[in-house]
């Protein structure tokens, strides 16, 4: 017969409503319990409310840290994925690019950007026909490869969450109406990109090569606030490197990948980042079980 089990959740709330979960099996002889547990200090937070001498007879410790019985738990709606194993060279790679620091000075605080949403792209009548046909090429080539970022052309602006046009057209970005040089902008509510837009003066240019090569670049750049790096070759869309024959390589293509990745949290701090990887790995190691993110449907404005 079958020894039945105790399964303990053990809950850490990053602050984009992605949680981490970890099953742990303790051999009791009794009928199979599921617990919700949460650190201390994030329960103090949550609830905002005095623990009594009751609340105290339900703690557990565990690696140094209390952690608090959560009663009548309800799980959030969402989808369990298990944590993505990348190795220690490529997140080096990926932190470089993914937190776009200020000023060059790396921060802890800072947070990573992406697109929930599809981006919905509309042209300006100022881009011409063939400019629009290559880089849709060019994104149906991104689009095939991400599962989770949906890219599509719509005929409508007010259909539209980016904006593509030329210098002297309508002002579809007020923002960018002052850049001298081309630009993109995007907004972003909780790290969640929801609008943009790519602003080319094609005067600039010798061809319409290099206006693509532009557009191109701008729009990689766009798809999550990504830093450009001198660590790649120049061909590379993530190298801080001049190039007339950019392509996208297989790196990038990874890269962009993880960062669309539900195998981690998205919208985290760096800092919230690495604390999970490290706790990940660890888990890993020690006990051979794989850790698991719910990305819940509360995130959703």
């Amino acid at each position: 017969m079958m020894k039945p089990y105790i399964f303990l959740l053990v809950l850490a709330l990053s602050h984009f409503f992605c949680y981490s979960q970890v099953h742990e099996k303790a051999s009791y002889s009794i009928d199979s319990i599921v617990r919700h547990y949460m650190p201390i200090n994030m329960y103090k937070t949550k609830y905002k409310k005095p623990f009594t001498k009751k609340d105290s007879l339900n703690f557990m410790f565990k690696d140094n840290d209390t952690l608090v019985l959560l009663e009548n738990y309800s799980r959030p709606k969402g989808i369990s994925v298990p944590y993505e194993y990348k190795d220690s060279t490529f997140l080096h790679y990926y932190k470089k690019v993914a937190f776009n620091h200020k000023n060059d000075s790396i921060s802890k605080e800072t947070s990573m950007k992406y697109w929930k949403s599809d981006i919905r792209l509309f042209f300006s009548e100022s881009v011409p026909r063939k400019a629009k046909k290559d880089f849709m090429d060019f994104v149906e080539s991104i689009d095939i490869e991400i599962d989770s970022l949906k890219i599509t052309e719509v005929k409508k602006v007010e259909d539209s969450n980016y904006t593509i046009y030329y210098f002297g057209d309508y002002e579809y970005e007020p923002r960018l109406a002052n850049n001298k040089k081309s630009n993109f902008y995007i907004s972003w509510r909780h790290n969640k990109i929801y609008r943009g837009s790519i602003r080319v003066d094609q005067n600039t240019f010798f061809s319409d090569h290099l206006i693509q090569y532009k557009l191109r670049e701008l729009f990689f750049q766009s798809l999550g606030y990504f830093r450009l790096v001198d660590d790649f070759s120049c061909e590379s869309y993530f190298s801080n490197c001049y190039s007339q024959n950019k392509k996208i390589s297989k790196l990038d293509i990874e890269l962009l990948k993880y960062h669309y990745s539900y195998g981690i949290c998205k919208g985290t701090t760096l800092e919230t980042f690495e604390r999970q990887h490290e706790k990940a790995k660890e888990i890993l190691k020690e006990t051979g079980q794989t850790m698991h993110f719910v990305h819940t449907t509360e995130d959703d404005d």
